[in-house]
């Protein structure tokens, strides 16, 4: 888990509905604090689940983009002709 701050964010958000009852006295401050920890763990494994999915595909695109810079570096021709400079300032160069 890369964001703790951002599960606890999570949790907090999860249990709000939850602050009216406790300040009116309609839910003890154990249950709250149980609620709490429920969330954070609810949280906590959302965080991970989503964490490694974005992980995997990222990888994917990596490898992939890594794949093709080899495959265009494959293709490009190899020698003095390949770094010789082209175009129209090369051409003023050589007169």
């Amino acid at each position: 888990m890369r964001r703790p701050d951002l599960v606890l964010a999570g949790a907090v958000v999860l249990c709000l509905p939850m602050v009216p009852g406790v300040l009116n006295g309609n839910i003890t401050a154990v249950s709250a604090g149980l609620r709490l920890a429920g969330a954070i763990i609810i949280c906590w494994m959302a965080g991970g689940l989503l964490t490694s999915i974005v992980d995997r595909y990222s990888r994917e695109v990596r490898r992939t983009q890594a794949l093709r810079l080899l495959a265009a570096a494959r293709r490009t021709p190899a020698g003095p002709e390949a770094t010789a400079p082209t175009g129209p300032l090369a051409a003023e160069g050589q007169r």
